[in-house]
């Protein structure tokens, strides 16, 4: 035993492993369990130290090493060290899917197996490890579907997703078809019972990990239906499909073609319920009972027993459809399709200047490929901010194009390249101190009140973890994050205020903000130095708000400062009209009723949803006029792509970014 043991430790010491190297570990192995707990925690420790050096020249020992450490002693220290390894391997893209969800399904068992590793830490990282894993499938799909609205699904049909449906487990496959039963005949819904059989997995099984999974039933492979009760359910085998990965797609294809109501998922994880869930609601129900499910799906039930589940069943899964029905089948989490990705030129009538200035139609507008991807990065920064409005119940609204995207194009406007938001100037300055310290680590937000080098009245969230300090998204985490697109996006918050009923107060304030944007914008292009004309207009500043600029701060940012002060001396009570003061100053008939944005609904965009003021109609005619409906591609108030200047910078470098 003791040369066996020696043999392997030098060998993972060095990383020259020989043909002898399983016989020893599997004779240490058998042995180890023969002496006191004590030898075995020492026995795991001395393996984990003799692997993790030099860790990168030995990558291939990982999993048959970390195999038999955890076997030899189950602790967090282990799970969670081997989950920090595997993301580090799927990160640097040396990990493909099937063996990432082959090692996810051995973990997550292991997990559920031994309490004592069912660690928040390890159900984060094993949900993280599914989720990349589903991501990268993701992008090898080509799945041309896109999402459909709950109300156009047929609600009275469900997939039913399971695994190791078999006739050697008797118990389980009588819970399931009595799930598809009760779906059938008591809620009258029409069911397709799916079997995974975990077909995905076994394309990257591994060795050395235990369980294996067992030969499927044959027999089930040759039915198109089942039978309980005298109620005939179809039935769908696909793990012969879902063996290659090019094939996955036909899988999802054809389901979704069933145009389900939703899916329901019977088992503790499934690759396909996870990659479904991108179209459609899946409601997990986890086999494991009593015990935490990590899943790729969005919904999530446990139970005691089989007994209570079928017993409370029906209640269940007809309250998770009145949910989705009632929310709209919205998600925050994002996985786009490899389709979304693609360049594509839009077919849309739309009407420009051309160079003589005469207004000519157009039939065309091409996207490219970063756009898109830009886009999605827009598209996860606003559920950001949505994820906190909702939790601390503040309102945001889309605002300017993206509202007109959002109702006209149920999506971004084409030649649109940013979103922007709006907010009523109490959530906004709730929002301001909030989002410093719930935006989730890599993103920051920026603006005049708590950022000197911020020159803008509105707010910005940005997807870098300081803004003074920040560049390019080049590394390989950063670029898995968000969607392949290197370049710094933002998100544009506009505070709305109030304007008094006063004309004469109202016009005395626009005129006092013109004076101090014109001082700052001034200033800003001199350089920050302070001339004889701009000190004369400092001082009638000072003298006319009774203000003292001091030497303690940035002038330009005390400037902005005094602005969003004077922006928002108005309140419900002064006045029935709101706006966005710096387009008002320049725009006096910028001026939107405070009713319409007393409540928002949720409007389609792109694969998710937004909020739009729900007197969305008469924002848009008051922002662009009754021919709103109409495409008219006018200027952009900044440089088209917005990231033009830094994929310059990338080119300087050499750096070409596809």
């Amino acid at each position: 035993m003791m040369d066996a043991y020696n043999v392997m430790l030098k060998q993972l010491e060095s990383g020259n492993v020989d043909e002898h190297f399983i016989e020893s570990a599997n004779l240490v192995y058998a042995r180890v369990f023969k002496e006191g707990e004590s030898a075995r925690k020492q026995t795991a420790l001395e393996l984990q130290n003799a692997l993790c050096q030099r860790l990168k020249e030995k990558i291939g020992l990982v999993f048959p090493v970390y195999s038999y450490i955890l076997r030899i002693d189950a602790t967090p220290q282990y799970i969670e060290n081997f989950l920090k390894i595997i993301r580090s391997i799927q990160k640097g893209g040396q990990l493909g899917w099937q063996k990432a969800y082959y090692l996810f399904q051995q973990l997550n068992r292991f997990r559920l197996q031994h309490r004592e590793c069912d660690t928040e830490h390890a159900r984060g990282m094993l949900g993280e490890l599914l989720q990349h894993a589903v991501t990268n499938c993701m992008l090898q799909l080509n799945v041309k579907k896109y999402p459909v609205p709950y109300k156009e699904r047929q609600a009275e049909r469900v997939i039913v997703l399971t695994g190791e449906f078999s006739k050697k487990d008797a118990e389980w496959m009588g819970c399931v078809l009595e799930c598809c039963y009760q779906l059938q005949c008591r809620l009258g819904k029409k069911v397709v019972l799916v079997n995974t059989a975990e077909a995905a997995s076994r394309a990257g099984e591994l060795s050395y990990f235990a369980p294996e999974y067992g030969e499927e039933d044959d027999e089930l492979c040759q039915q198109s239906a089942m039978e309980w009760k005298g109620e005939e359910i179809e039935y769908f085998q696909c793990s012969e499909l879902l063996k290659d990965a090019e094939n996955i797609s036909d899988a999802v294809q054809m389901l979704l073609e069933y145009h389900p109501g939703m899916a329901l998922h019977l088992g503790d994880s499934s690759f396909l319920a996870g990659i479904l869930d991108q179209w459609l609601p899946v409601l997990t129900m986890g086999k494991t009972y009593g015990a935490a499910v990590v899943s790729g799906t969005e919904f999530q039930v446990l139970y005691e027993s089989r007994l209570e589940m079928i017993q409370e069943f029906s209640d269940v899964v007809a309250d998770h459809q009145r949910n989705i029905q009632k929310e709209g089948n919205l998600r925050a989490r994002l996985v786009f399709p490899a389709w979304y990705f693609a360049a594509e030129d839009r077919s849309v009538k739309y009407y420009e200047s051309d160079s003589s200035g005469e207004c000519v139609e157009r039939e065309n507008f091409y996207i490219e490929k970063m756009m898109k991807r830009a886009w999605a990065v827009s598209i996860k920064i606003v559920k950001e901010i949505e994820k906190i409005c909702k939790k601390h119940h503040i309102q945001y609204f889309a605002d300017w194009g993206t509202l007109l995207g959002a109702v006209r194009h149920q999506g971004f406007v084409p030649w649109d390249d940013d979103i922007d938001i709006a907010m009523r100037r109490q959530d906004y300055n709730r929002f301001l101190a909030i989002a410093r310290e719930e935006l989730p680590e890599g993103y920051c937000i920026v603006d005049a009140t708590y950022d000197e080098k911020w020159t803008n009245l509105i707010a910005r969230v940005l997807n870098v973890p300081d803004w003074n300090n920040s560049k390019l998204q080049l590394d390989t985490d950063k670029l898995e994050q968000f969607y392949g697109c290197p370049y710094i996006v933002g998100i544009d918050i506009q505070p709305l205020d109030y304007i008094p009923r006063n004309s004469e107060e109202a016009d005395l304030q626009a005129d006092i903000l013109q004076n101090v944007f014109a001082a700052a914008y001034e200033l800003l292009q001199n350089g920050g130095e302070i001339t004889e004309e701009i000190k004369k207009e400092l001082n009638l500043i000072e003298e006319v708000c009774n203000y003292h600029f001091t030497e303690e701060s940035i002038l330009v940012h005390q400037l902005f400062r005094l602005a969003s002060a004077i922006s928002q001396m108005y309140g419900e009570e002064d006045g029935d009209e709101i706006t966005y003061m710096y387009s008002y100053v320049k725009r006096r008939s910028y001026r939107l009723r405070a009713e319409w944005y007393k409540e928002s609904v949720t409007a389609p965009f792109e694969t998710t949803t937004v909020e739009v003021p729900k007197e969305y109609v008469k924002v848009l005619e008051a922002l662009y006029g009754e021919g709103w409906k109409s495409c008219y591609k006018g200027a952009s108030a900044h440089e088209y792509p917005f990231y033009k200047s830094q994929r310059k910078q990338l080119e300087n470098a050499g750096i070409s970014v596809d």
